[in-house]
């Protein structure tokens, strides 16, 4: 009677090992499934940021990550973009609002091309490239945090960065189905055309103008007026990025040092603008996320909006 004992005794234990070698190979198997289900994407990322081409590379194919491809060329998208990249154009964000052109589309209008056409629901994670670092991306980045979308990352250097580096490229379009996007808008983003005039004598805010030098100074340009609004500190958008091929951020001392120079302070309430907001986006973008400035608005109407309103007042020369 003992043998027999022992003898189940050890058949147990026996099935008890094979149940748990059985168990981890299983879990081996799909381990790797359950955390990326589990595990937060990017997870030092709580707020929209910049990240590098690398941070990228591994999330191509994750089903919780739309890329958008913001070229300003169709044509270089059929040719060839980053893996699973859905193609935007940036003009398909600018609209006609009380005959004045590239103005701001509404919350529906947005939440209607998010959600249906770019396949964006809100739990996703968004990821924008463009190239040579222009403004596009950083344009859809300020509309996605205007409706209160955090989770969004801008990447550095872009697609030259992206071939540079030699990481897949491929012409297949990502297979996308509608998906359901809700905003929420949030009013500390956004300047209007009345709140940027009546805050033109405000010691606690400065107006920040992204356009080109010429431009500010009323030498150039095509609307109705030239010039800018008084006041107003010149700081071309390009000025915050480094290198020929490949363009990416200044370091953070160096931005700092840029920004104050020109008083631009984080004790201030900062308004940036420039021909229609896309070149702003890119100030915006530094200024809040790169920077950590508290108090950051983009007068989306720009200089297209303001030199229209003959009741505005409009400064030329280099002077603020």
């Amino acid at each position: 009677m003992r043998n027999e004992k022992l003898e189940i005794g050890n058949t147990g234990k026996r099935s008890f090992h094979l149940l748990m070698g059985c168990f981890f190979s299983f879990s081996l198997l799909f381990l790797p499934t359950f955390l990326d289900a589990q595990t937060p994407l990017l997870k030092n990322m709580n707020f929209p940021k910049l990240i590098e081409t690398a941070e990228l590379v591994p999330l191509v194919n994750h089903p919780s990550v739309r890329i958008i491809d913001m070229r300003d060329s169709l044509l270089d998208y059929l040719k060839g973009h980053i893996p699973n990249s859905v193609y935007l154009h940036f003009e398909t964000l600018r609209v006609p609002r009380t005959g004045i052109p590239a103005q701001g589309p509404d919350r529906i209008f947005l939440e209607k091309l998010i959600g249906e056409y770019l396949s964006v629901s809100n739990p996703m994670w968004v990821i924008l490239y463009s190239e040579k670092s222009n403004p596009n991306a950083t344009f859809l980045a300020w509309i996605f945090d205007h409706l209160g979308h955090k989770k969004v990352g801008v990447v550095i250097g872009g697609w030259e960065k992206w071939t540079i580096e030699k990481l897949p490229v491929i012409q297949n379009y990502p297979s996308l189905s509608p998906k359901k996007f809700f905003g929420k808008v949030k009013p500390e983003s956004l300047a209007e055309k009345k709140w940027v005039r009546d805050r033109l004598s405000t010691k606690g805010a400065v107006i920040v103008d992204a356009r080109p030098p010429k431009q500010y100074s009323g030498e150039e340009g095509e609307e109705i007026r030239r010039g800018h609004i008084p006041g107003a500190r010149n700081l071309f958008w390009e000025m915050t990025l480094e290198g020929d091929e490949v363009r990416v951020w200044k370091k953070r001392e160096d931005l700092e040092k840029l920004f104050a120079e020109l008083g631009i302070t984080k004790d201030k309430e900062v308004i940036v603008h420039c021909r229609t907001g896309r070149e702003a986006s890119h100030l915006y973008f530094t200024l809040k996320y790169v920077l950590g400035y508290p108090n950051v608005r983009l007068y989306r109407g720009s200089w297209v909006e303001w030199s229209a309103d003959p009741n505005l007042p409009v400064k030329t020369g280099t002077d603020p």
